[in-house]
Order: C-alpha cells, then structure tokens, then sequence
C-alpha cells in the first residue's frame, strides 16, 4: 500500500468519470441481463418491468400499503393504480382490507402471483449467483454495500 500524497489520489480513481461511466455501463448491462432472464415469465402474462417491481415487492415485503409501493418505487399514485390494476386483473395480486384500518387496503401475491414471482426471482438469483461466484466475497460484499448507499434517505438522487 503507498503512503504520501500519491495513496491518496489512488484511493479516489474510482471517483473519476471514466470509472464512474464505467460503473453505469456495467449496471445497465446487469440490467440487461436480469430483465432477459425474467423476460419470459413476464411475455406469458403481458407484463413488463413495472409490473414486475411490483410483484418484486409485494412477494418480498407482503401486505405493503400502495402508498409504501409507491415510496420504494418513486412511482406516482396514478401510474401504481394503473400497474396494480393490470396485476388484478390478471389475478396476480389482491388488495384486503386492513381489521385494524378499514381505510388501509395493503397488497398481497395470490397463490398463482407468488408462483409467477418465484420463477422470476428464481431467474435473478441464477444471473446473480453466477456472477457472484465469479468474485470473491469481498466484491459481493463491496458491491451491496455501493448498492445500499445509493438508497441513502439523505439522498433522493437530484443535485
């Protein structure tokens, strides 16, 4: 490891436009590359990527409020209406009421949402595993870590 002046500017090459564009590029190839793999499950029902984040989250945090829905995926009321209104339909997720609130109507997979959700996370995790056995667990854990820090709530992703 240097010392000096020169571990300093070494330290923070990661932070140049060249490496940052890089970083982008390579999170549009994995994305790519996930929605490929989720492309199939998702043509049989004709739906798309907005759908899936929803089936993504209802499968992951069960009985979410829409308006939670709406806060994790930056979407407006109208267009998770519009989405969540085609996964009704398609009988992929149900709204209940809440017993303690009436007024809170959270969202749940049915029995055949979870069963879509499944293969479609099932298809991530093969993208996923096969990449992460590629490195080692400190890149893994490098890479979750960048990852959590782009969601930081001091930071809604504008200047």
């Amino acid at each position: 490891m240097q010392n000096g002046p020169c571990a300093v500017v070494d330290a923070h090459l990661y932070l140049r436009e060249d490496s940052i564009r890089q970083s982008f590029e390579g999170l549009l190839v994995v994305w790519r590359y996930l929605s490929l793999a989720c492309e199939k499950g998702l043509g049989r029902y004709g739906l798309g990527p907005a759908h899936h984040r929803i089936l993504f989250l209802a499968g992951s945090h069960e009985g979410l409020l829409p308006s939670e829905l709406c806060r994790r995926l930056g979407i407006t009321k109208q267009s998770l209406g519009r989405a969540l209104g085609e996964l009704k339909e398609k009988r992929l997720v149900e709204q209940r009421e809440d017993e303690a609130d009436r007024r809170r109507r959270p969202v749940y997979l049915t029995e055949e949402g979870r069963q879509l959700e499944a293969e479609l996370f099932s298809a991530i995790r093969t993208v996923l595993t096969q990449a992460y056995r590629r490195v080692d667990g400190n890149a893994v854990d490098g890479f979750r870590r960048v990852l959590r820090a782009v969601d930081h709530p001091d930071w809604d992703g504008r200047d």
